[in-house]
């Protein structure tokens, strides 16, 4: 009987043990992917800052005038097209 009830005592610290481990690891796991999660929402948040910046009406005049030198169309240039 002793013999039966020190088994059973092992066996259940065993379990008990071993399901903490699980938990511990498990809860590792999910804190690793909050600080992952948390990185790239800082990374996006940086891309939308920057992305507000860059297509800001005054930033886009500057762009265009740096880079590509673009003229709105001008009503004379315009080509009407008729209907036949």
């Amino acid at each position: 009987m002793k013999l039966f009830f020190f088994t059973n005592v092992i066996i259940l610290t065993v379990i008990t043990i071993s399901i903490k481990l699980l938990l511990i690891d498990q809860d590792n796991e999910v804190k690793i992917l909050t600080q992952k999660i948390t990185k790239i929402e800082k990374e996006i948040e940086k891309l939308e800052i920057d992305f507000a910046y860059i297509s800001s009406p005054k930033k886009l005049k500057e762009i265009n005038e740096k880079e590509f030198k673009l003229n709105p169309i001008q009503q004379e240039d315009w080509i009407i097209l008729e209907n036949k």
